[in-house]
């Protein structure tokens, strides 16, 4: 068990240790105080990000040898993606980014938490769009995958079936996240982008996932009071029936991907990753 939960140390070293110190150096020379981590805080995840993905590709990869060898996994490791899946990928992880927030939503009728939404607007203030998709909806992705899912659930797989590991790993996932919206959130995405790993048999199925999930949610809180501003207007019944257009795209899109990767890994019936 320790294996399996050994990544959270080191992600948790390098973004709490690493990243306090490249915050205080930062607020330190631009002399903004208190107000620094708001200002940074964005900018630290994907240095951080980027620091983490170094240590942890080079474990995933150790890892990778030591099943090869115990023939936990065929060699050469891996199914192959083409350009189609990992297009469903991207749908998939936009899909579960909308449906899994209602949900959350929803519960939040009967829990009032507003800590999440509130966090989010103090450190994106400053940033662009594409800052945020860079180190959020990219970066910031990349990382956690590393860590949650090449390390952490292989690892638990080793010892575990499918279920128990994808559980597991998406709980810790959650709760890593720190709080009640993001728990929830979290959580059920991350036992999900574990199933999917599993099935796809590609370790870059969970980051596409990921991706997807974070650049769709970027865009649509970027694009929401835009939104909400043509109420009232002619363009506002095209504008709501292209919206409900692409809530059933992502609905179809999420429900069929995790099938079709259900299938594909039935069918293949052996661990490839």
């Amino acid at each position: 068990m320790w294996r399996g939960l050994s990544p959270l140390v080191l992600f948790l070293c390098i973004y709490q240790i690493l990243g306090s110190a490249v915050l205080v150096f930062l607020t330190q020379i631009t002399g903004y105080g208190n107000e620094g981590f708001d200002r940074f805080s964005i900018l630290i995840t994907g240095i951080t990000g980027i620091l983490t993905i170094i240590p942890a590709w080079y474990l995933y990869k150790k890892d990778r040898d030591r099943r090869v060898f115990g023939r936990l996994v065929p060699n050469p490791p891996e199914d192959k993606l083409n350009p189609r899946e990992c297009g469903l990928l991207l749908l998939l992880g936009a899909g579960l980014a909308f449906y899994v927030n209602l949900f959350v939503g929803i519960l939040q009728i009967f829990v009032q938490d507003n800590t999440y939404q509130n966090m989010m607007e103090s450190i994106t203030t400053g940033y662009s769009l594409w800052e945020m998709i860079l180190w959020m909806g990219i970066v910031a992705p990349m990382a956690e995958e590393t860590i949650f899912r090449w390390l952490m659930y292989l690892r638990l797989r080793d010892y575990m079936k499918i279920p128990a590991a994808a559980i597991i790993s998406g709980v810790i996932f959650g709760i890593f996240h720190g709080n009640f919206v993001q728990i929830i959130y979290a959580g059920i995405l991350g036992t999900v982008m574990a199933y999917i790993l599993e099935m796809s048999g590609n370790r870059w199925s969970s980051v596409l996932l990921h991706i997807g999930a974070n650049v769709f949610s970027l865009i649509l809180t970027d694009a929401a009071p835009k939104l909400l501003a043509l109420e009232g207007t002619p363009y506002a019944a095209m504008v709501n029936t292209a919206i409900l257009i692409l809530y059933g795209i992502l609905l179809a899109a999420m429900l069929f991907g995790i099938f079709y990767f259900a299938k594909k890994g039935k069918k293949r019936g052996y661990r490839a990753i």
